[in-house]
């Protein structure tokens, strides 16, 4: 590989890479892409990008273009990389499978080309070097019938599922082909549509929950409040009655100590009980 080694890291000017034009993925959103500089830009690159040296002497990026891009988003000159002898094609597949980094249109595309280009290996074998079932590259191969167009908008999209979409690829007739791929699209735009809303009626649902807790809890607090004075005040006028009673006898009692009484009688009535309450009048003394 002349200067280049073989497992070796290099620090490669941005300038003398190039994209793999079989890169499985196609799509790569301007958001992912200036999310993943940032992180760079904050965190450093955690992971070198892997590159071949090609016959024509182009240096190909195997996996890492999305890091790749990110690099050029922040105006750096050199980026992290490995250099390796696999084949790119076949080397960039199998890492965005093991990462799940593929939709499943894009998985379909890719492995047909793999497959086109290892002639006489069987699905067998694609699922040996992927690893996955034979039955299950065979579904992800039948995404290949799906009309272009169609797979053109489900290329980029992770919502459309592989069991949804091979359901509609086995069908003979292109026209229920589409028929079911809009009702399945539309579908996804309503659960999209909703899963927002959702989630902003679900944030004002936690911020209304927690203003009526604090605002229960001070109305709580009010009523405990409230509770112990009316407590407080049924007590109070138990007792304030309980004396006007008392003193209500007392004074009849009193009343009726004007008539002479003989003074053993007078001794005996110093102390008198009203109702289960002693009271020592001031008056017999």
């Amino acid at each position: 590989m002349e200067n280049y080694k073989c497992g070796k890291l290099y620090n490669l000017a941005l300038s003398d890479l190039t994209p793999n034009p079989d890169q499985p993925r196609k799509v790569f959103p301007d958001l992912e892409i200036q999310a993943l500089a940032e992180s760079i830009k904050e965190k450093g690159l955690l992971q070198p990008i892997l590159v071949k040296k090609v016959e024509d002497g182009q240096i190909i990026i195997v996996s890492g273009e999305r890091r790749f891009r990110a690099h050029q988003l922040l105006e750096r000159d050199t980026i992290p990389a490995w250099f390796t002898t696999g084949d790119p094609e076949e080397l960039a597949l199998v890492e965005n499978l093991v990462r799940e980094d593929l939709t499943a249109i894009e998985t379909a595309e890719a492995l047909d080309r793999l497959r086109d280009k290892l002639e006489g290996q069987s699905q067998a074998d694609l699922g040996k070097l992927i690893g996955k079932a034979e039955s299950t590259v065979s579904e992800i191969l039948s995404l290949n019938k799906l009309p272009e167009d169609l797979r053109e908008r489900a290329r980029g999209d992770k919502r459309f599922a592989l069991r949804e979409l091979k359901k509609i690829a086995k069908r003979r007739d292109e026209n229920k082909k589409r028929e079911l791929f809009e009702k399945y699209q539309a579908k996804l735009d309503s659960t999209s549509k909703r899963t927002r809303t959702t989630g902003e009626d679900l944030h004002q649902k936690k911020i209304s929950a927690m203003q009526a807790y604090f605002t229960n809890m001070a109305a709580d607090d009010k009523i405990l409040e409230l509770s112990s004075l009316r407590e407080q005040l049924g007590s109070l006028k138990v007792s304030i009655e309980e004396i006007c009673h008392n003193l209500e006898k007392l004074n009849s009692t009193f009343d009726a100590s004007k008539v002479e009484e003989a003074p053993s009688t007078t001794k005996a009535r110093k102390k008198m009980s009203f109702e289960g309450m002693t009271y020592s009048s001031p008056f017999l003394k």
